[in-house]
Formats: C-alpha cells, sequence, structure tokens
C-alpha cells in the first residue's frame, strides 16, 4: 500500500525515472536532425525513425521531422543511398549484417520488392532456404508477375532438394518471360537431376539459343548427353565449352570421362591433364585418373593418383572409396578398411561432407518402419535401452504425423528433419564383424564340383548350400542386424547398404578373398569391385503394397556372388524367395542405363521374349550362395517372409571384375 500510495504521490519523479530516454536530452535539436538523416544515408531507418519520434515528441510542428516521418512512413522504396550500405554488406558477403539491416529498413518499407529479395538472397546464401523462400514469396505478393523472383524460389527449392517446386517455379518465371535464359538453363538442372535428361537437353537446347556462348550451358548439356550414354555428342558439348572458355577445367575433366567411355585411354588421359594443367589443385581430374589407371590394372599409379586427389580434397569420399578398391585389389585389406573408415565418416560423420545428401533428406514408410524395428532390437539386446527406446519412439512420432498416401518416397519436412538429424541415417550402432580364424568358407566346399558345375552353365551359374563356416555365419548376422547402416531407400521398399558408406568390414573383405582362392578358375584375375547389402520388407507378399524386390537387370561385373543370411525358418515359401538367373545375358552393347533401371524394363523384356530365353530358379535358404556370370539378366524371386525384424530377408551381392573382362 505504501509503494503505491508513494507512486501516485509522486507521479513526476515516477514518470521521468520510468520513461525511455529521449535523443533531445543528449542532443541539441539540429544535430538530432542531422543525425537522423545520417541514418537514413546509413541504411538505418528504424533509428531515423525514432529520432524524428522523439524530435516531435517535444517539438510537435517540427517541419524537418514531420517531412522526414512522413517520406519514411510512405515510401514504397528506400532510396540509393539509403539501400547502399546494406548492398555494401551483401556484396561483402557480409549476409547476416545484411539480413539484420533489410529487417530493420523493412519495417519502415514493408512493400520494398528490393528488401525483400535481398533478405531472400541473403538468406540462400546462408543456405536458409526455407526463409528465403518466404522473403521472395512477400515479394511476390506485391508484384505476382516478376520473373526473377519466380526464378529465385526456383534456386531455392533446387538447393533444398524440393525439385519439383523448383521446376513449377522455373516454369513460372518462363511463362511471364519467355525469353528468360537463366531460367531455361536451371530448369534443366532440376529436370536432369530428377532423372529427366530428354526435358533437360531440351531446355538445355532453349537456353543456348537465346544465349549460343555461355560455356555452363554447354558444359551441363555434355554432362546430360554423357548420362545418356551419347559420348560423341558429350564430347562435342564439351568442347564447345572450353572453346568459349579455354579454362574451363570441369569441362576437360568431364570430356575425359566420355573419351574413357569410348575407350580412348590416351585421349581420356590427355584431357584430364589439361583440366590439371588449368587447375592444378583440382581433385576431381587426380581422382578420374585413378579410375582409368585402375580399369587397366594399373594399380601402383591409381594409388597414386587417387591419394594426390584425397590430399588436394581431404573430404573427397568417392577418392576415398575408390582408393579402398583400389587397395583390395592390391592385396592391402588393413589399408583400404581404414580408407573406407574415413569414406564412411566424410558421408555420415558429426559434419558431413554433404549435409544435403539425398539420404539425410529422403524417407519411405518401409525406412521408417525397419528403423523402428531395428531401434526396438538394440534395445531389446540391451544396447543403450534408454537411448534406443527414445528413437524408437521419435521415430513413430514422426510417422503419425506424416501422410504416406500419396508417395513412396517422401522429401522430409524441415521440422522432421530437425527432430531427426542427430540419428536419421547415420551410424548410431556399428556392430563388429573381425575376421574367423581358419577361413570363412564352410571346408566342406567342393572346389573342383563346383567349378565344374559353374561352367556346366553355358554362361556360367552354380549355388552353394553351407557357404560359410557357422562362426562367420553368426558374426555376419550379428554385423547386419546391429548395425545401423540401411541408408539407402529404395523404390519397392527395400533398403541398400554398400562398401564404402558403412558396410566395409574384416569378414565381408576375407570372404571375398577366400571365394577367389577357392575358386581360381571361376574368377581368375577379377578383383572384387563392389559390394552391397539389400533388406526385404516382409508385407512384400501382401495385396495393395508397392513392396518388391529387385527388378529383372544386370550387374556391370564379370562375375555375381550373392548370398542369402537370414534363416530359413523365415522363408514360409521353400520353393521361392531366392534368386531368378535367365539363360540369356545382356548384350554387351548395352549400357547401364539400359540394363539396371526403370527405363530398360521393357527393352529387357523384350530381349528375354526375343531370344526365348529359359531361366533357372534357385530357392532361397540360409547360407546359400549363387556364383554367376554378372551380365545374365536376373532377379529376385517372389518372397514371403515371416514378420519380425531378424526375419526379414537379407542378401549380399559381391561384383568381381569388369564387364568386359
Amino acid at each position: 500500500m505504501h509503494l503505491a500510495q508513494s507512486s501516485k504521490d509522486t507521479s513526476g519523479a515516477a514518470s521521468s525515472s520510468l520513461s525511455k530516454p529521449n535523443i533531445l536530452d543528449t542532443l541539441k535539436l539540429d544535430k538530432a536532425l542531422r543525425l537522423a538523416e545520417k541514418k537514413i544515408k546509413e541504411g538505418l531507418l528504424g533509428e531515423a525513425q525514432v529520432i524524428y519520434q522523439d524530435i516531435l515528441h517535444k517539438f510537435s510542428k517540427n517541419k524537418k521531422a514531420l517531412i522526414g516521418l512522413q517520406l519514411l512512413s510512405t515510401a514504397q522504396e528506400p532510396t540509393n543511398s539509403q539501400l547502399q550500405v546494406t548492398i555494401s554488406l551483401f556484396k561483402q558477403r557480409n549476409f547476416q549484417q545484411a539480413l539484420a539491416n533489410a529487417a530493420q529498413m523493412l519495417k519502415i518499407f514493408p512493400n520494398s520488392v528490393t528488401l525483400h529479395n535481398i533478405s531472400g538472397a541473403s538468406n540462400a546464401s546462408l543456405m536458409q532456404f526455407d526463409a528465403a523462400i518466404e522473403s521472395y514469396s512477400q515479394t511476390l505478393k506485391i508484384n505476382p508477375n516478376l520473373a526473377e523472383v519466380h526464378y529465385n524460389i526456383g534456386n531455392s527449392y533446387k538447393n533444398k532438394g524440393d525439385l519439383n517446386s523448383a521446376m513449377d517455379s522455373f516454369n513460372r518465371a518462363l511463362k511471364i518471360k519467355p525469353d528468360f535464359a537463366d531460367a531455361y538453363y536451371n530448369l534443366g538442372i532440376a529436370l536432369a537431376d530428377s532423372g529427366d535428361l530428354s526435358n533437360a537437353i531440351k531446355n538445355y537446347s532453349e537456353a543456348l539459343k537465346i544465349k549460343p556462348n555461355v560455356p555452363e550451358v554447354h558444359y551441363n548439356m555434355g554432362i546430360a548427353l554423357s548420362h545418356c550414354n551419347t559420348w560423341e555428342a558429350a564430347i562435342e558439348s564439351f568442347k564447345k565449352a572450353v572453346e568459349i572458355n579455354p579454362s574451363f577445367t570441369e569441362a576437360y575433366n568431364n570430356m575425359g570421362v566420355a573419351l574413357d567411355n569410348k575407350g580412348e585411354y590416351e585421349a581420356a588421359i590427355a584431357s584430364y591433364n589439361k583440366a590439371i594443367k588449368t587447375n592444378p589443385n583440382y581433385a576431381e581430374a587426380y581422382c578420374n585418373t585413378g579410375v582409368l589407371e585402375q580399369k587397366y590394372r594399373k594399380y601402383q599409379a591409381a594409388e597414386e593418383n587417387y591419394r594426390q586427389a584425397i590430399a588436394l580434397k581431404p573430404d573427397y569420399a568417392e577418392a576415398h572409396s575408390n582408393l579402398a578398391i583400389t587397395l583390395i585389389a592390391m592385396g592391402k585389406q588393413e589399408d583400404a578398411l581404414i580408407v573406407l573408415k574415413s569414406s564412411h565418416e566424410l558421408i555420415r560423420g558429426q559434419n558431413p561432407a554433404n549435409p544435403f545428401h539425398k539420404s539425410f533428406l529422403t524417407i519411405s514408410k518401409a525406412k521408417i518402419d525397419h528403423d523402428i524395428e531395428q531401434f526396438t532390437y538394440l534395445a531389446n539386446l540391451g544396447y543403450e535401452v534408454e537411448k534406443f527406446n527414445s528413437l524408437s519412439q521419435l521415430y513413430k512420432q514422426v510417422s503419425l504425423e506424416i501422410d504416406w498416401s500419396d508417395e513412396e518416397i517422401f522429401l522430409l519436412s524441415a521440422k522432421h528433419q530437425h527432430l531427426l538429424k542427430e540419428a536419421y541415417n547415420r551410424p548410431v550402432n556399428i556392430s563388429d564383424a573381425p575376421k574367423v580364424m581358419g577361413g570363412a568358407l564352410n571346408n566342406t566346399l567342393q572346389t573342383k564340383e563346383i567349378t565344374k558345375s559353374y561352367f556346366s552353365h553355358g554362361e556360367g551359374l552354380t549355388y552353394i548350400d553351407d557357404f560359410l563356416t557357422p562362426e562367420a555365419l553368426k558374426s555376419l548376422k550379428h554385423f547386419l542386424l546391429g548395425s545401423t547402416i540401411w541408408f539407402e531407400v529404395k523404390k519397392g521398399g527395400y533398403l541398400g547398404a554398400y562398401l564404402s558408406d558403412g558396410l566395409a568390414c574384416p569378414l565381408l573383405l576375407q570372404i571375398a578373398d577366400n571365394l577367389r582362392k577357392k575358386f581360381p578358375e571361376v574368377f581368375k584375375n577379377h578383383q572384387l569391385n563392389q559390394l552391397w547389402a539389400f533388406k526385404y520388407d516382409s508385407n512384400a507378399h501382401k495385396d495393395n503394397n508397392n513392396l518388391t524386390g529387385i527388378k529383372k537387370h544386370a550387374d556391370f561385373a564379370a562375375v555375381n556372388v550373392n548370398f542369402w543370411i537370414t534363416p530359413a525358418a523365415a522363408n514360409l515359401n521353400p520353393e521361392s524367395g531366392g534368386l531368378v538367373v535367365y539363360d540369356s545375358p545382356a548384350p554387351l552393347e548395352w549400357d547401364f542405363k539400359v540394363y539396371n533401371t526403370d527405363v530398360g524394363d521393357e527393352k529387357i523384356i523384350q530381349h528375354l521374349k526375343d531370344n526365348s530365353s529359359g531361366y533357372t530358379r534357385i530357392p532361397y535358404n540360409e547360407n546359400r550362395a549363387v556364383i554367376f556370370n554378372s551380365n545374365l539378366i536376373h532377379e529376385t524371386d517372389k518372397f514371403e517372409f515371416k514378420q519380425g525384424y531378424e526375419n526379414r530377408r537379407i542378401n549380399i551381392t559381391m561384383l568381381f571384375g569388369l564387364r568386359e573382362d
């Protein structure tokens, strides 16, 4: 009561102590007016507004303050001099401060197209793509017919991985401005990234009709043509790029890739050397030189080039992976495992080389269900129980929030990316799989009989039961069930794990080495060149879902080894569940795209029909290995497995040698 009464009785003193300071308490009127003008020139319009308001609080009819405040409140756009500081900050790449200045000025100029654009560009430069899109969208509320703004939104969507939205924005830009070459160009890039190479090439062509001398467009045209395996046309595009820009390092490098695929070894090496000459620090050219040397079994030269690439670019995951394959071919398995561990850390570690890697951004119902099952499995085994139970609950919550009805593979929302970022597609648990004493292959395997069986098939095919020793099989199950390495989300609901991305372990390399030594007539001098594992969803046999096995395809190698480790009791149909291998090989002129993607499905089916190809069905069995000519077309047989995490069908594939061998 006393304080309340005192406050009321001494209202003047109380008011004085609680009111905020007025600029005129410390500056004379003329200096305050000059300070307001200075703030305006610096782009600090909010501060200028406060100064004018302070002046009018004491001198309500001051004309300069009234005019200044009126100009600030009625202008749509700040003047060039008012924008100068903010634009300079942006050009100096001080994006955070430019963003802060723009935010303050927007309080005075809420309908400023320029300020919203600066905010969008600053956010995009800070890789805050959602905020960038929001800023650009505010611009379109003011004027929806700004082609450049639609274009900027498209680039932000593209950079955050939302290609469909990016393409929509680029198309809106082109509808407003049909001669917008950059929009055609970036639409082409988005189409190429989405796999629509035909339309990507069409859009690059449109861009070149408008601006024929842009080397980057010729370069990306070459990249798209390369992905279509039209090597001659790709080489011509790269040549045009370097004619316009003789210092275009990347164009020389990718021209080398195209020449390599044409079998022109010397020309490819020369092109890689030109890339290095234009930029001695260009790691990619050293890496590609290594790939070429490795292809011709010049392993020492390949190793040197890969190590040079890594020295120049330590976070170059692909160079680490390729180096590891070369070291395996040289018999340096321990060194290879060290390099593969580095590769995995670069892709999946706490600070990944590419935080926007596709696998961090996409998810499927089959994937999230698998991860929930795996976390529960680990918790039940006593592995960090609280941690894995918490992760299981978090994933269940996220799954409930996603509408799974529209697409098979989804782009995670920003909210869900944030919720899952510490664990999603990260190695939160890696189990051990060391070498086993005495060898990993069962010592009861009859080398001569198995070799004879392989060659009795016209193209090369056999299968082996009791493939691994009990110790090796048990260790491999422990590794593949416990390790959170199933990062690749596939259409059809199955998941993939790869040699360079967590699958590498001493035991699997031991199995590959033991195979080559046990069956020298089959494997000859073919070295291991790839290794992966796939895990399948046990709901695949049910009606009305998109869950499948792997479609008809062939693999880019000489010899394929495919073996299964899930308990036989999990297979509900002992007559199927394994592999179907067709007698007719893929024609040698077919490229990877034809026989290993959805694009080639019809062509493969027609080829098998034209050749009246028979087939061999190898039913599923635990610890059964199928060894066959990798060029033979094959597919997963229909399978029906029990529910439950440990009952999921798992196969391991090892590829040896090159297809042309």
